[in-house]
């Protein structure tokens, strides 16, 4: 009896062992078909932006919009990507306000996304090109060192890299880097000047070019420039300090044409898609619309002092 009882205690472990394996292996299986379908739906994914990536490569606005990324500090960031992510943002934005007040106010919020998104990008820009430029007498001074020494120009430029902090490092490392893959240094610094706009930085990518083809007294050129770019260091920062009052009001003016059409959709819901109707509040809203616009162009004209 006790014999049969172990006998098919054993037959019952045995089983479930069994059954405990046959589970596991089809577990197993299950989650590897999921790897396998995640990969190359990841795959397809990537694929798919790479191939826009290269069709916005050839055109135009595809190049500011990559020097514009690339210029902003993110380089590794897709385009394709991006424009989807921003166009998925503006839609969110507009079926959510669609409901609440109407479809002129969800048209505005789907623009202000698209207006926020790049003023982000174009003031996170600025900021790095204003650091860069704050570098720039530091970067001359370390490429009229290099010159002296006899170092030839991509040389210099990677031992200016080695030396320098951000965000001169990285842009001096690709330039030199591009110029390793064959770019000449003309073009590499054209790159560099699409990347971080400044007139500063034109100045010396200009002196760099000449003196490249042309040859002539590098080092005391870039020892002027140094000095130069200091003195222009501190009067764009005394400008920009003037100045402030001035733009921040331009900013307000903005600021007041979509809070006057938000406030009008929350004391009257619809008010605004009732005035698209009608010739009168067309030409109503047409006018306004003309007046904000040219008050905000006004104000960042007079607080725009070229240096």
């Amino acid at each position: 009896m006790i014999l049969l009882l172990v006998a098919a205690g054993l037959v019952v472990t045995l089983l479930m062992a069994a059954a405990t394996v046959a589970t596991l292996a089809n577990n197993a299986e299950i989650e590897r078909r999921i790897v396998e379908s995640a990969e190359l739906d990841g795959k397809q994914r990537v694929g798919v932006f790479v191939r826009l990536d290269e069709r916005l490569h050839r055109l135009r606005w595809g190049q500011r919009l990559e020097a514009l990324l690339a210029g902003s500090g993110l380089p590794t960031w897709s385009p394709s990507m991006f424009l989807t992510a921003t166009a998925t943002a503006s839609l969110a934005a507009g079926l959510v306000v669609l409901p609440l007040f109407g479809r002129a106010t969800a048209a505005l919020a789907m623009l202000i996304v698209v207006v926020a998104v790049r003023s982000w990008l174009e003031r996170r820009r600025k900021q790095r090109v204003d650091r860069f430029v704050a570098q720039l007498p530091e970067l001359a001074r370390l490429l009229a060192n290099g010159a002296s020494a006899g170092l030839a120009v991509r040389r210099s430029l990677e031992m200016t890299a080695e030396e320098m902090a951000e965000p001169a490092r990285s842009e001096v490392a690709q330039v030199s880097a591009e110029m390793a893959l064959g770019r000449s240094l003309q073009q590499a610094l054209g790159a560099l000047s699409d990347r971080l706009p400044s007139r500063e930085l034109s100045v010396l990518v200009q002196t760099l070019s000449i003196q490249g083809r042309a040859g002539g007294a590098l080092v005391t050129a870039l020892s002027g420039i140094g000095s130069t770019l200091e003195e222009r260091r501190r009067l764009r920062r005394e400008v920009a300090t003037s100045t402030l009052g001035a733009q921040v009001s331009g900013y307000t003016v903005i600021f007041l044409a979509f809070g006057a059409v938000a406030l009008m959709n929350v004391f009257s819901p619809g008010v605004v898609d009732e005035m698209l109707t009608n010739l009168i509040g067309q030409v109503v809203l047409l006018i306004a619309t003309s007046l904000f616009v040219l008050g905000y162009v006004l104000v960042r004209r007079l607080a725009k002092v070229e240096v």
